[in-house]
C-alpha cells in the first residue's frame, strides 16, 4: 500500500504522509516519462514508511512524577537514566555523568 505517498496541491511536490518528506518533481517543463521515473523512485522510497507515533500527551501521574523532583535537573537525569537503561548508550550515560556534574557546580554556589 501507498497511499500515504502523494502529491501535495500546495506545492506540487511528493510527499510521504508517514514520514513527512517532501522532494520537488524535475523542474517543469519535462518529458513525462522523466516525471514517471522521478515518482516512482519516490514511491519506492517510502512504501515501507510507517506512520510516526502520536505525541502522548501527559496524563495527571506523568505530572505529578514530575513535580516529585526538587530540581530541574533531577528530573531530566531520571528521565535519560531511564531512558539508557532501555538503549544501553554510552552517549547518553556520559550526557546523565554531564548533567550530574553540573547538578553539582549548583549547589556548590
Amino acid at each position: 500500500m501507498t497511499n500515504h505517498i502523494i502529491t501535495e496541491s500546495k506545492n506540487g511536490k511528493f510527499k510521504c504522509e508517514a514520514c513527512g518528506e517532501e522532494e520537488a518533481p524535475p523542474s517543469m517543463p519535462a518529458p513525462i516519462d522523466v516525471i514517471i521515473d522521478a515518482m516512482d523512485f519516490f514511491i519506492d522510497k517510502h512504501k515501507d514508511c510507517k506512520p510516526k507515533p502520536a505525541v502522548k500527551p501527559y496524563s495527571p501521574d506523568d505530572i505529578n512524577y514530575i513535580a516529585g523532583f526538587d530540581h530541574g535537573c533531577d528530573y531530566i537525569v531520571a528521565e535519560i537514566e531511564r531512558y539508557t537503561k532501555t538503549v544501553n548508550s554510552h552517549d547518553a550515560l556520559v550526557l546523565v555523568e554531564l548533567l550530574k556534574r553540573l547538578k553539582m557546580e549548583d549547589k556548590a554556589q
